[in-house]
């Protein structure tokens, strides 16, 4: 039987926690889309930590992709930066344009 949960990328807390981390875009179970992908889902988690591979600090969202996004057949939940997301009025990019 497939292991349902997403494997997750390498992320460690940073070396410094701020004094305030910074308030969400997006929240849980809002759609989401890639600003410069067609790949689109809902927010199911959010973390602020240090993202080993791209050496970037903040806050990382888990998205859950949505049935009918390009990479779903082979992904089910991707972690992205915030300023690479944008909100979704309808929850996919076929209704939102």
């Amino acid at each position: 039987m497939p292991n349902p949960l997403p494997l997750f990328p390498p992320i460690v807390l940073p070396k410094t926690m701020p004094v305030s981390i910074p308030q969400p875009k997006f929240h849980l179970g809002e759609s989401v889309g890639w600003q410069a992908e067609a790949d689109f889902g809902r927010v199911v988690g959010v973390i602020y930590s240090h993202e080993a591979t791209h050496q970037e600090t903040g806050l990382h969202y888990l998205i859950l992709l949505d049935a009918q996004s390009p990479s779903h057949r082979f992904c089910t939940h991707d972690f992205a930066f915030e300023e690479d997301l944008e909100r979704l009025a309808h929850g996919s990019r076929g209704q939102d344009s």
